[in-house]
């Protein structure tokens, strides 16, 4: 995940015009790459047997847009935030 978070700061920081070492981009990528996690764990929950395909899908996408709505809430103002 380490891998992965070095990759998206410096993106997110250019997209934000600030530098990768700015608390904000390093923080913003930890919490989208989160979203696999709660992906995951929504997974293990949700595939149990006794759910048809589609309805794991739909628990499944459930849950990660409830997780990317929390995290909407911060970092909508990510990109016009003053330093």
């Amino acid at each position: 995940m380490d891998q992965f978070v070095s990759v998206a700061t410096p993106i997110l920081a250019a997209r934000a015009a600030m530098s990768t070492d700015d608390p904000e981009p390093q923080i913003a990528a930890r919490a989208l790459l989160g979203l696999w996690h709660v992906q995951a764990n929504s997974l293990r929950k949700h595939l149990d047997g006794a759910r048809a395909p589609a309805q794991v899908h739909d628990l499944v996408t459930s849950d990660v847009r409830r997780a990317a709505r929390l995290l909407d809430t911060g970092l909508c103002s990510f990109a016009a935030q003053p330093r």
